[in-house]
């Protein structure tokens, strides 16, 4: 016994050395693709950048020794799948980021790469191409020292996560299927020098409300008519009534139209919505029943309601497969000496789609982030070195038995 445990702290203190010193040495590899992704405009659906983005990251995929698939989604670009897989594998881990950013066509060029002390900018710096590197950094100090472990890895970086992942959520269920792990490199979260590892998402529902009036002469004929647009004030008022304060679900409505000249008693009228913070998959039914009592209700008999909804992401739940995940990463934290603890966000990312398809989840395992999404957004590159060495230690570490 006291042998094994002997040969088991020799092995820890091996891989502690060997991805301490790996993430070390390949951070300014990581910072260089970083660099580049930060020249390419990428948004969700710019096919000309996320063609750019795909080849340089199946490149780096390649020197790993993994086979490289992509699948390509019209008008959303290309999702890029990366698969390393030994023979009798012990297991499946999915290490997930996005490709796509929320920035259009020339905002790169307006707001360049810049480093400065401990932080870089560029757009989508953070969210999510962080995540992407530290994933391929891990990797690879693993494969060079020798220490990766027998799992199937497999790489899944989608390119429509910031519209909701409509066509890349079909990868994440393929993958998903067989997968124990899925470890999501959304951006990192820390309390009081406690990084937060993310095991409970909020989910979100979007809709549209579309109402069908009658037109009249708003002077001489305006009885005859039945305004869309004061239904829809109606409804609009309906939906923020649906609040629910104490579990913090809430609905938004924008933006709306609606009617001709303000001579003419509206005859149609439109409003988008959202309804977020959705924590468990039974609030969504519950929703989506109140949702079609307001498409049956009518403030005017004479106008008539159409609601189209769907979900953007589901909850992300905090069952006891993500509560084991976290274990796992919490392994890999203690051997580094990090302090972590399990927690919860409103916020939805794809971790939501893999944690609904089964296979046990934690997110929020890329680097420290500022002003994500706006065109100030800016990355802590001693933390892109920090969280490289976690996941490699995380992966290092894994072990079938304790999933």
């Amino acid at each position: 016994m006291g042998g094994t445990r002997e040969t088991e702290n020799r092995r820890e203190a091996a891989i502690c050395q060997s991805v301490r010193q790996g993430a070390e040495a390949i951070l300014e590899k990581q910072m260089q693709l970083l660099e580049e992704f930060s020249g390419i405009d990428c948004g969700t659906g710019c096919l000309p950048g996320n063609r750019q983005v795909a080849e340089r990251v199946s490149g780096w995929l390649r020197e790993l020794g993994a086979a490289v698939e992509w699948e390509e989604e019209p008008e959303l670009g290309i999702h890029v799948v990366g698969r390393i897989r030994p023979q009798n594998p012990a297991g499946k881990v999915i290490l997930a980021a996005h490709l796509d950013t929320v920035f259009g066509e020339g905002m790169t060029a307006e707001h360049p790469f810049r480093r400065e002390g401990d932080w870089a900018w560029g757009l989508g710096i953070s969210d999510c191409k962080s995540g992407v590197v530290i994933s391929l950094g891990a990797v690879e100090i693993l494969q060079q020292a020798g220490l990766l472990p027998p799992w199937e890895v497999v790489f899944l970086f989608n390119c429509d996560e910031e519209i909701g992942s409509p066509s890349g959520s079909r990868l994440m269920e393929r993958e998903s299927r067989a997968a124990d792990l899925a470890l999501v490199l959304e951006g990192g979260r820390e309390q009081d020098g406690v990084v937060r590892l993310i095991t409970g998402r909020r989910g979100v529902i979007l809709g549209t409300i579309d109402i069908t009036g009658v037109e009249a002469h708003a002077g001489k004929d305006y009885l005859s008519g039945h305004s869309a647009v004061k239904e829809l004030a109606h409804k609009i008022l309906d939906l923020y009534a649906g609040n629910d304060y104490e579990k913090q679900i809430y609905y938004n409505v924008a933006p709306i139209s609606g009617g001709r000249p303000n001579g003419v008693v509206a005859g149609s009228a439109h409003a988008e919505f959202c309804c977020a913070g959705l924590p468990t998959n039974q609030d969504f039914a519950r929703e989506r029943e109140k949702l079609q009592a307001l498409e049956q209700a009518s403030h005017d008999a004479g106008c008539r309601t159409v609601i189209r909804e769907h979900t953007l992401f589901p909850a992300m739940e905090q069952t006891e497969a993500n509560h084991r995940a976290f274990r796992q990463v919490q392994r890999g934290a203690a051997l580094l000496g990090i302090p972590v603890e399990e927690a919860a966000d409103a916020a939805a990312t794809d971790a939501c789609y893999y944690s609904s398809y089964g296979a046990g989840c934690v997110d929020a395992l890329s680097a420290m982030g500022v002003g994500i999404h706006t065109t100030e957004e800016h990355v802590q590159i001693s933390s892109i070195r920090r969280r490289t060495a976690l996941l490699a230690a995380s992966l290092a570490l894994l072990e079938p038995e304790r999933l």
